[in-house]
């Protein structure tokens, strides 16, 4: 396991001062510019591209420029805080250690604050940022006034300043960053293989999950997937910490959650029963909890209800982009809509992650009628290699598939071009009255989906 960007010793932050972040368009670093904004810092940043998120900051008085230059770090600036995926020779974290201001990462920025916290960290390859969403709303209803960090909007803003003694935040696994956290209690919610441009194998992103549980206090707690074997391994090695389980077992609770919870899938039903296990040792009392569970209406872009095309066809935009994720989020979409034509439009994200899960993106397709795949999306700073497969390649496994099974052709190859056309032609072709259209991947291809709205 490389651990070059595992926890460092760092001195305190000052209460207030200037601070320059650098990729300050991500969904987690812009949240904490708004933390630092909230204590009286002057805040400014950088990022490659212009985006919703940078145009939020701007309206919200941060000072937002596009493109790496030296000049934009500014004068006054103490600290300067970067995502994990800038590289060293980035312009402005030269200029940076050049001027000897203090440079740190995102995950060891967020690491100093979860000391001063009961820290609450939800991790896992899956349903973070609902699970902590989710917790975040209970302990909101309970009027515990959290700190809320979280990897995508809700009602809005990735980020809630409370007065309260907890902090909820989303504990992510990639390089090392939850590594960084000091949690009073962490959810884990699930293990697969993912992140191969860090991590070796699944044994080495065991080894990751349970140095992360090692930094739970030990008067906390860590709620962990009693169904998931991969969290079984870790919860075996984990010495000297509460382990609170939460599976398919708890099928009284289960039930409860079910009549309340408005967001689709049996995935998000144990994303709740998480929070909901958490909030328990909490002492929330349970009336409280699922009151709290029935008023959640989702987060930005898992399962989002975006509008509807001209025939009067749902769309939905969601995040998913490990086909374990695409294929929770299909089945989910089915069962709520058994009826309607179910349309899964994706857009895989990062060559290597796409090469690796090959075999298992031929499968998480099963639940949509129809599947169109968008060429792979490749962040900056994250692994080009070319590859013998792609979205033409799954395209055509995926209609072979079909073919011996009896069934229609399954996928489309589109771009940007075609896609509004495309979208027309199988509403058309369908027969349908009703239908489903599921955007999904963690790039830009949300980008397109208002193309298919009535405005």
């Amino acid at each position: 396991m490389n651990k070059s960007l595992s926890k460092t010793k760092t001195k305190e932050t000052p209460s207030e001062g200037a601070v320059h972040f650098i990729g300050i368009g991500g969904i987690g670093i812009s949240s904490l510019a708004r933390w630092y904004k909230a204590q009286n810092w002057a805040v400014t940043g950088s990022d490659a591209v212009r985006s919703s998120v940078t145009d939020d900051l701007r309206r919200e008085g941060v000072k937002v420029k596009i493109g790496s230059k030296k000049t934009n770090i500014p004068k006054e600036a103490q600290l300067v805080i970067h995502t994990v995926a800038i590289p060293p020779e980035n312009e402005e974290l030269i200029e940076a250690r050049s001027r000897g201001i203090r440079v740190i990462t995102y995950p060891q920025a967020l690491g100093e604050f979860t000391g001063r916290y009961k820290t609450i960290a939800v991790s896992g390859c899956h349903g973070k940022s609902t699970t902590t969403a989710l917790i975040a709303k209970i302990l909101i209803e309970a009027k515990l006034d959290p700190t809320v960090v979280v990897g995508t909007k809700v009602e809005g803003s990735n980020f809630r300043y409370g007065k309260g003694k907890y902090l909820v935040i989303e504990a992510d696994e990639y390089r090392g960053a939850f590594w960084n956290y000091l949690p009073y209690a962490a959810i884990i919610n699930n293990i697969e293989l993912d992140h191969l441009d860090f991590y070796k194998d699944i044994e080495d992103i065991k080894k990751s999950f349970i140095e992360f549980s090692q930094n739970v206090s030990k008067d906390g707690f860590i709620v962990v997937n009693g169904d998931d074997k991969n969290v079984s391994d870790v919860v075996s090695k984990i010495k000297d910490k509460k382990i609170v389980t939460f599976s398919e077992a708890d099928s009284a609770v289960i039930e409860k959650i079910k009549k309340v919870i408005k967001i689709p899938g049996h995935h998000n039903v144990l994303n709740a029963l998480a929070a909901y296990k958490v909030a328990k040792e909490l002492k929330i009392k349970e009336d409280a909890i699922l009151k709290a569970i029935g008023k959640f209406k989702g987060v930005w872009r898992r399962s989002e209800y975006v509008g509807k095309t001209k025939e009067g066809w749902k769309v939905f935009d969601d995040y998913a982009h490990h086909p374990t994720a695409v294929k929770v989020t299909l089945d989910g979409f089915k069962e709520k809509y058994p009826k309607d034509y179910l349309v899964a439009v994706f857009q895989p994200h990062q060559m290597l992650r796409f090469t690796s899960l090959y075999e298992d993106f031929k499968t998480c397709f099963d639940s949509a009628d129809k599947g169109l795949l968008f060429d792979v999306y490749n962040p900056a700073g994250r692994d080009e290699k070319k590859s013998k497969v792609s979205a033409k390649t799954l395209v055509k496994d995926l209609n072979v598939i079909a073919k011996a099974s009896k069934q229609a052709p399954k996928a489309i190859y589109v771009t940007a071009q075609d896609f509004k056309k495309t979208i027309n032609a199988i509403i058309k072709e369908s027969g349908k009255k009703s239908g489903i259209i599921v955007v999904m991947g963690a790039g830009d291809i949300n980008k397109l989906t208002p193309k298919i709205l009535v405005k």
